[in-house]
């Protein structure tokens, strides 16, 4: 695996479990107890869709400017 595709999964792993912990607090809005779940197929693969593109965008970025 190449140092870049290395960066973009370790970032990608980082914000996907970011994105679920916020995605389980607005589900969890109101509630007496606090439950991990996650979302269904659908809404899943949108949001790790999403970090996979921030997670490129950040590699490339970083890349870029921490030379």
């Amino acid at each position: 695996m190449t140092k870049e595709k290395k960066t973009i999964a370790i970032i990608g792993s980082v914000f996907l479990v970011e994105a679920l912990i916020h995605y389980n607090i607005g589900v969890n809005k109101g509630k007496d107890k606090f439950k991990l779940e996650l979302p269904p197929t659908k809404e899943f693969l949108k949001i790790a869709g999403v970090v996979l593109v921030f997670s490129v965008l950040s590699e490339k970025i970083i890349k870029e400017y921490v030379k």
